[in-house]
């Protein structure tokens, strides 16, 4: 006896290849876009309080600079250890592009825009952000290190424009003007694809 059934080979999974984060002062709202390598788009929109709940998830990840984040009263040797961590950032950040155009994929993966309303964050070497989003629909996004890195910067300029509060004195990176974040753009190099946010 024979099984009928033909396995069916999994498509590999989508890699991101550019994201966008832009502030909607008409919705004020942040819309999160991902471009996918097949082609498709995610749009996320993100309230103040998931905003917030994204920095906190993800800048622990990345050591971004903030005003506060060497301490007054730090031993000498913690607060080396952190500076060395955050020139490390800066120069990461310096050798991306953000001033690359963000360019819209063919097709978008749900009908529009869908509204966050909870985050969840797992994973080691590779984060895994779970977005449950109304309508009980659940967004699985795999986020690198450099991708992380690259959403946080763009969260602190979208949200300069936003006037919002994320709970950091932030340090807002002058590698693009707030008027350009609109339509920025991340070319990173990792692994072996050239990766766009």
């Amino acid at each position: 006896m024979t099984d009928q059934t033909a396995s069916e080979t999994p498509k590999p999974e989508a890699t991101i290849q550019q994201i966008n984060i832009g502030y909607n002062a008409e919705q004020d709202r942040l819309l999160l876009r991902v471009g996918l390598s097949n082609d498709t788009e995610l749009l996320l929109w993100l309230t103040h309080r998931i905003a917030k709940q994204l920095w906190q998830l993800l800048n622990g990840e990345t050591h971004l600079p903030t005003a506060d984040s060497i301490q007054a009263d730090a031993l000498p040797a913690n607060a080396v250890a952190q500076f060395k961590q955050e020139a490390q950032v800066t120069e990461a950040l310096q050798k991306m592009d953000f001033a690359t155009q963000y360019q819209p994929r063919k097709a978008l993966l749900n009908d529009g825009a869908l509204l966050a309303t909870k985050l969840k964050l797992s994973g080691e070497n590779v984060k895994h952000l779970e977005v449950i989003c109304l309508e009980g629909v659940t967004v699985g996004i795999n986020l690198e290190p450099v991708i992380i890195l690259a959403m946080c910067n763009m969260l602190q300029l979208s949200v300069k424009n936003s006037g919002w509060d994320l709970g950091a004195k932030l340090l807002v990176q002058q590698l693009a003007s707030s008027d350009e974040i609109t339509n920025a753009a991340t070319d990173v190099s990792a692994n072996k694809n050239k990766v766009l946010h």
